[in-house]
């Protein structure tokens, strides 16, 4: 019995039946199928949005400047459990996690694209309990690790009786690291306090131009030191400006050059840009350094992870990228990377840009 002459009849069966919202799109990023998920989710009908681009529909967060599909077509990757926020058809906000790919024909060119999606809301209030819960474990820790320091520094001081050179050795790697959790667990309650808005923006008018030239600057001995150069260039049209919370960007652009010094080679290239694009500041800091392995790439905003080729390369925490995404996002933006692995990262900061009134 030939089973595959109806594979039409499995693909509906197996189409029609997903459990997460799917749609297909032709080499023009038209929808040729829009399966029953789909529909519960927007609220659009099949019938409703074949034809139609893509964009059109689903109003992704990301379709005005980076579309996974076309991105897909070009570097013939697919896109793995990201994140972006759709609208349906009543104007109503959705967050989502999706992957998507491309099918290309005999000649490898791009015949159609799949994307597959669900509504991450669920995920977001397990991340609420989860930060609640940190947010406690983190409090129970930072007591005793502060106990602990005043003791050592108590004995180190002589106060419990003399001190001989090899103890104070001991005594001191203690501390050392003692300091290291402390500064850890102080991150971590930080960064859980942007994400619930305790620490709301400050926004005051910033020159962008002499802004980005201090952070450059403050960076520069590190770079050097390092034996990387760094140089920066500012959109023109960056004449005005521009509300910002000067403290939190200047962390977040700061933590990026920072990175960009630990994962590259000596003699690198650190370069960081600042133009105008549709009414959005983009800023970017750019390496030549080890890259960001592609499985990787999608998780690198996320709390403790670090990429598996920069584990060997510096000390880190794994928070620094997430902190950063959390002032951005608290600021009415968003942060992304694209990287190569042995070429280089580029890290993309985007931000409403709202001239002073």
């Amino acid at each position: 019995m030939d089973f595959w002459p109806d594979r039409r009849r499995l693909f509906e069966i197996l189409f029609k039946g997903l459990p997460v919202g799917c749609f297909l799109v032709n080499n023009e990023l038209k929808i040729i199928a829009f399966n029953k998920a789909a529909e519960t989710l927007t609220g659009w009908k099949e019938k409703e949005v074949i034809g139609k681009p893509c964009s059109q529909v689903l109003k992704s967060s990301l379709c005005q400047e980076f579309c996974p599909i076309r991105e897909s077509a070009q570097t013939k990757r697919s896109f793995i459990a990201r994140e972006a926020v759709i609208r349906d058809r009543f104007g109503q906000e959705i967050p989502i996690c999706f992957s998507s790919s491309t099918v290309f024909d005999q000649q490898g060119n791009f015949d159609a694209g799949v994307e597959v999606f669900r509504d991450r809301s669920g995920d977001e209030r397990l991340q609420t309990l989860r930060n609640h819960i940190i947010s406690i474990f983190a409090h129970d820790i930072k007591t005793p690790c502060s106990v602990t320091g005043a003791l050592v520094n108590r004995i180190l001081e002589g106060k419990a009786g003399p001190v001989t050179e090899k103890q104070r050795e001991y005594l001191e790697v203690i501390l050392k690291e003692n300091k290291q959790v402390e500064l850890l667990i102080n991150n971590l309650l930080e960064l859980l306090h942007i994400e619930r808005g305790a620490h709301p923006p400050r926004k005051t008018p910033v020159d962008v131009n002499e802004f980005i030239k201090e952070v450059v600057q403050e960076m520069m001995p590190k770079a050097e030191t390092s034996q990387i150069r760094m140089v920066f260039d500012i959109d023109k049209r960056l004449n005005m400006p521009v509300m910002l919370d000067r403290m939190q960007i200047k962390r977040v652009i700061q933590n990026l050059i920072d990175n960009a010094i630990k994962y590259s080679r000596k003699g690198g290239l650190i370069k960081v840009n600042a133009q105008v694009q549709n009414n959005w500041l983009i800023i970017k800091v750019e390496d030549q350094g080890i890259g960001i392995p592609q499985d990787d790439l999608p998780h690198i905003f996320e709390y403790f992870y670090r990429a598996r080729n920069s584990r060997q390369k510096a000390e880190g925490t794994g928070l620094g990228l997430a902190s950063a995404r959390a002032i951005v996002e608290a600021n009415g933006g968003r942060i992304w990377a694209k990287s190569k692995e042995g070429m280089g990262t580029t890290f993309f900061i985007r931000l409403p840009i709202e001239p002073n009134s």
